[in-house]
Order: C-alpha cells, then structure tokens, then sequence
C-alpha cells in the first residue's frame, strides 16, 4: 500500500518554522540554514517540498493572505445585525494579546519584503483590497444615503488608522493605539452626520 503524501504536513512545518525563526531572529537575518535547524530537516528537504528561501517566504505570505480572509469571515458572521459599523471598529481595535503581537510581527516582517518579491506585493495589495471592501460594504449596508465617495474615504481612514494602530502594538503604545480607535470611531460617526 502506497504510503500518503507528506507534502502538505512539512510544508505546513517549515512555514511554521519560519514564523518561528521570524519571532527570534527576523526575517532579515533568517537563513534557510535557520528554518532547516528550526523544522529539524535538511536543508535539502525545504528545497523539496517549498524551495528556495525567497520561495518559502512567498509561500508564508500566501498561508498569511488566506488566514486574514478566512479571519474576516468569522469577523462578519460573529457581528451583531444592528450596528454593524461601530461594532467592526470595536473588534478591528480590541485588547491585544501575545499572539496578536507575534501575528503582528510576523505580518509586518511579511510586508517588508513587497519591495522585493512581487507575488508579496499582490498578496499585500490583495489584503488591502479586501480590508477595504469589507468596510464599504459594512457602511453601504448600514448608510445607504451616504454617498459612495464618503464612504470609501472613512473606509481608507479607518484602514489607515489600523494600520498604524498594529504598527504600534509590538511597541506596547497602547494609549495611541486607543487614541486611533478613537479617531476611526469618529470616521464612523460621519455616516451618520448629514
């Protein structure tokens, strides 16, 4: 009997072993040395089933671009029928914890490779478009009076402020980042503002 494919098990260790060397070292100084040591496998195994150091970062991003789609998903089912708006700024704002801090460093470490590997760049741009259309979508539903420009203004400011606010979060800059909550909490309150 043919044994079944281990493609998918290790490919999900050494993604998870790069996220590990992230954490500790930085994606700069991450070598395919590192995730090898990291995901206990020869060098020769990641070149098997992922490729090569550039390969399997692009790879991480994909798994990262699919988790916040898949993140979004559960967001728009747990809100409540009414309020939808405030209630999406709350939850995009909420307390953080470790695993929210590691998620953020390991998402910025992802972007700062866009400049220099294409397919992060679309990932990146595919993450903001989705962001983005989420909240039109929320807002148009909840405010549709309010012109479409209007809405997709407070939507990039909103993205703007999160952005900074997770920018923040590894800094522990929690004042700010309530501040920014705050401020996109306004951007919400101008679909209601005639």
């Amino acid at each position: 009997m043919a044994r079944p494919s281990m493609a998918a098990q290790r490919r999900e260790e050494i993604l998870d072993a790069l996220e590990a060397c992230i954490l500790d070292k930085g994606i700069q100084a991450t070598s395919l040395e590192n995730i090898a040591e990291t995901a206990s496998m020869k060098r020769t195994i990641l070149r098997h089933y992922i490729g090569n150091r550039d390969d399997i970062i692009c790879a991480l991003s994909e798994r990262w671009t699919l988790k916040y789609s898949q993140q979004w998903q559960e967001l728009l089912t747990w809100l409540p029928k009414s309020n939808r708006a405030l209630a999406l700024v709350d939850s995009l704002f909420t307390t953080r914890t470790k695993d929210m801090v590691n998620n953020t460093i390991i998402g910025e470490a992802i972007f700062s490779e866009a400049k220099r590997l294409e397919v992060i760049k679309v990932h990146q741009q595919q993450i903001m478009h989705e962001f983005i259309q989420h909240l039109i979508s929320e807002f148009s539903g909840q405010y549709p009076a309010v012109e479409q420009e209007k809405i997709e203004l407070i939507a990039y400011g909103i993205y703007s402020n999160y952005l900074m606010s997770e920018s923040l979060l590894p800094l522990g800059m929690f004042e700010e980042m309530y501040k920014l909550k705050q401020s996109s909490v306004l951007l919400c309150e101008q679909l209601v503002s005639k």
